[in-house]
């Protein structure tokens, strides 16, 4: 039978380590905190992607709100708009669009643009509530079909209501992509 050594060990760190842990554990909650605040003040109007305003063109703003990733936050930059407005959307799911989403659409979109992969039932959804309805494979095709559907004293917002999935890292390059077509407008 081969003999067991006797392994001890503290399971609890030494006085030492517990102070090394407190230290390394506060910094990173101090960390945390930091990147929530940084995110909670990066939601507030006028920071970048989050109904910034790129530019206006002839009398038309173009609002980039890359950060709308999901219905709820779209509905709400919808609610902000306060001219006749041209929405860029990307969303895919006929079951995510909301009737309170639908009231607002029909209250401030005079025209949407769909952007990304072709889904019948989205154009087919929208076409069906007596709204003019575009589609556009990428981000400059988007963006020129909305400046040539919308008139002085108006607004195209990009508003995608989805994440940026395989068409771009993060909704930050995806709101980047935004500003860089309305500069080659």
């Amino acid at each position: 039978m081969a003999a067991h050594k006797n392994i001890s060990y503290n399971a609890f760190p030494t006085t030492d380590n517990r102070s090394s842990m407190a230290a390394a554990l506060a910094g990173k909650l101090l960390n945390a905190r930091n990147e929530s605040l940084n995110d909670s003040m990066s939601d507030f109007e006028g920071s970048a992607n989050k109904l910034e305003l790129v530019k206006s063109i002839e009398g038309i703003d173009f609002i980039n709100d890359s950060r709308s990733t999901n219905v709820n936050a779209v509905w709400f930059a919808l609610e902000s708009m306060t001219k006749p407005t041209t929405w860029i959307m990307s969303i895919e799911d006929r079951d995510s669009i909301s009737d309170d989403l639908v009231d607002i659409i029909k209250e401030k979109v005079k025209h949407i643009v769909i952007m990304g992969v072709y889904k019948p039932e989205i154009y087919d959804f929208f076409a069906d509530q007596d709204i003019a309805v575009d589609f556009s494979m990428n981000m400059e095709d988007a963006v020129r079909t909305a400046y040539y559907a919308a008139a002085s004293g108006d607004a195209i917002l990009f508003a995608p209501g989805t994440t940026s999935f395989g068409m771009y890292r993060t909704y930050r390059e995806r709101g980047d992509k935004f500003k860089e077509a309305v500069a080659q407008l």
